[in-house]
Order: C-alpha cells, then structure tokens, then sequence
C-alpha cells in the first residue's frame, strides 16, 4: 500500500526552512507534524469548545425564543454569527494541521505555517524551553511536552531525536 504523501516533500521542506530562517541561525531539526495528532488537540482544546458551547446555546436560545414568542432576529444574526464562528475554527484547525512546520534552530524552537512565504506562527528562546518531555504514541509519531513554555510539539515521528538535538545545542551554546 503506497504511503500518503506529506503536504511538502523532503526537497521542498528544507527549502522553505532555509526562507524562513533568520540569517543567523541554523537549522538543526524540522518537520511537518502528522494531522491527526493537531486535529485531536487543536479540537479539545477550550478555544474550540467555547465556540461549539455558545453555537448550542445560540441554538438553543433560538428554538426557546421560536416557541415561546416568535423569530427574534437578533438571536438569528447570534447564531448565525455563532454558527460561523465555529465553522471558521474548523477551517483554521484544517489549516494549522496541513501547514504547520516545526524548526527547531540555533537559537530557538519556531512554528511556522507554509504559505506563499513562511509565516511565523510561534517563536520561544532555547533559554526558555525547559526540558523536553517526550510523550510516545501508539501510532508512531510522538509528542513533546516543553514545560517551560506549556507548549507541545504534536504528531512527529522521531521524538526522541529532537530531545538529542536540543541537547547538542544546549552544549554547543554553553561552551
């Protein structure tokens, strides 16, 4: 069975890291995380659940208002506000999970989202970072916890490399 082909090829991937780098920096790790696992997060996360909370309660508001009064156009204008709300986050969870790219350079650990040129989506200081906390999935691509940023790093397949790499750069930096 053939592989499913990633968003960017190899060839491709470095290039776009080598555009978004900054000159004085050098990339030693970057990949594409896997969709499913930005999918999963990105879906749980309170963002996301505040948006479907007030699209079921605009509705609900709707349907009360609807049989107890008549048709409020305010509450239509809030649901149909808050129904798009939630569809436009859907699309942004789709967008981050085919776009994003992890680099992880001389100086700092970055997000960067594939477009026309690279966007800089989040950027945190290796000084910063904390320890690495790797997280190995039963599917094969593994999670990284930084505890000094409470941020992760979802749905890479070689995890353990990125806890040797930062450590390289951590002794190289320190001496």
């Amino acid at each position: 069975m053939k592989k499913r082909i990633r968003n960017l090829h190899e060839d491709d991937l470095t290039e776009f890291v080598q555009a978004a780098i900054r000159a004085d920096e050098k990339p030693f790790w970057f990949a594409q995380p896997r969709f499913s696992h930005v999918w999963q997060q990105e879906y749980r996360s309170p963002t996301t659940k505040l948006f479907l909370f007030a699209a079921i309660l605009a509705a609900l508001l709707n349907v009360m208002a609807f049989i107890f009064f008549s048709l409020s156009t305010i509450l239509n204008i809030i649901l149909i506000v808050a129904i798009g709300s939630v569809i436009l986050r859907f699309c942004w969870i789709y967008y981050l999970g085919r776009r994003l790219v992890y680099v992880l350079t001389s100086k700092r650990l970055v997000f960067f989202l594939e477009s026309s040129k690279p966007i800089e989506y989040k950027s945190f200081p290796l000084d910063e970072l904390g320890e690495p906390k790797l997280t190995r999935g039963a599917d094969g691509y593994d999670d990284i916890f930084f505890s000094g940023v409470n941020e992760w790093v979802f749905g890479i397949s070689e995890g353990g490399n990125v806890e040797t790499v930062m450590l390289k750069i951590r002794n190289i930096s320190g001496e």
